[in-house]
């Protein structure tokens, strides 16, 4: 067994530090939650604020602040200089609302599942999931909720589409994209950004794709679509229609029959030329992530679960369609491209050395690039 690339210890060593930072790993989420709960680096954008200043505008005490920001600071981010604290190139980027790129959504809502977790023992006894939601929550509740995991996935998904868009290097996309679970469609919305002659069809829940409307609506004017659907019954779509077509963190909500269905239904939509991009958390890749993946997907849905990229190129084999290896993104999840033939996925970019010819050439440079000029 290898080192581990969570921890960064041997699993296997003498040593029980591995073990002490498991115990521990709470400490490290709680400090992180609560500094976004108190938007304390949108406070420290963009110049910075000295402890006093802190203090009074979160009203709390100094002395627990400064022992806070010490831990931020050890953190790497939030730095301290000449009695002035700052935020790092990190939290600058991903944790002050209102940048393009913020997650604080996301980390929140990590906080807002913890609960379920504290029911492992008992979902393992009941082979199920054990905790809900209560049926009487008021009906403004379910929806701010709903919302707050809308938000949440979302941030995901913009970061994850950064990471998706190379691959696509090589290729003068345009069309149709049909964005299956789409949720608000962030990863939709990169690809309407990048490839301008492209229009994308996003297929969720009604109250899904209203809040998309709201979010994205007046943004891309005329070149989004809403097909509301319940993706395992009839979807409202024409077959052999799209050029792109987006499986994105759906195969782990499933179970393998659901699975299958709705990569046959995600096959028929595909035009011939056409890509099938399936995103998800797999055990070949960042394996300590997709097994505890796995798990938070058997306390806190119905039959959710990781797959093995193994499984799903299979099934897609079943489907006719060609199907690449897995192709790892920098992050804790994965890509599987599928298209009709063999031929259309040799024109994704799917190593890094590709990537970077196909973005000198886009850019003009070509070989010449390093030759300075007068």
């Amino acid at each position: 067994m290898g080192r581990s690339s969570f921890l960064q210890y041997d699993p296997q060593d003498h040593n029980p530090q591995y073990l002490e930072d498991i115990a521990t790993g709470y400490w490290f989420s709680e400090v992180l939650f609560t500094a976004v709960e108190m938007d304390i680096f949108s406070m420290l954008e963009p110049d910075g604020r000295t402890l006093e200043q802190l203090a009074g505008c979160l009203e709390l005490d100094e002395s627990g602040l400064k022992r806070f920001l010490g831990a931020l600071c050890a953190l790497g981010l939030v730095c301290q200089n000449q009695g002035t604290y700052y935020n790092g190139q990190l939290a600058r980027q991903f944790l002050v609302k209102g940048k393009e790129d913020y997650q604080g959504d996301s980390i929140l809502w990590r906080k807002k599942i913890f609960e379920n977790w504290r029911s492992l023992s008992s979902c393992l006894q009941k082979g199920t999931r054990v905790k809900y939601a209560p049926e009487e929550d008021d009906p403004a509740e379910l929806a701010k909720r709903f919302r707050r995991y809308s938000s949440a996935m979302d941030c995901v998904a913009r970061s994850k589409a950064k990471e998706m868009l190379p691959f696509f290097n090589n290729v003068s996309l345009s069309g149709d994209i049909l964005d299956i679970g789409s949720g608000l469609g962030g990863i939709s919305m990169a690809f309407l950004d990048t490839f301008p002659e492209t229009n994308a069809t996003l297929m969720d829940l009604d109250q899904v794709l209203d809040y998309a409307k709201e979010q994205y609506g007046n943004k891309y004017q005329g070149r989004i679509n809403y097909a509301s659907a319940n993706i395992l019954e009839h979807w409202p779509v024409e077959e052999g229609k799209f050029d792109l077509v987006i499986l994105s963190n759906i195969v782990h909500a499933y179970a393998e029959k659901e699975i299958f269905l709705i990569l046959k239904r995600a096959a028929a939509c595909l035009k011939t030329g056409g890509f099938l991009l399936i995103h998800d958390f797999f055990f070949e890749h960042y394996p300590e992530k997709a097994a505890l993946f796995d798990l938070n997907m058997f306390v806190n849905t119905f039959n959710g679960k990781v797959f093995s990229v193994s499984w799903v190129r299979e099934k897609l084999h079943e489907t006719g369609l060609a199907a690449s290896e897995m192709v790892p993104l920098e992050s804790d999840t994965a890509l599987v491209f599928g298209s009709k033939s063999e031929d259309c996925l040799k024109a994704l970019c799917l190593d890094k050395k590709e990537q970077l010819a196909a973005r000198i050439q886009r850019l003009g440079f070509h070989g010449a690039y390093l030759i300075p000029t007068e």
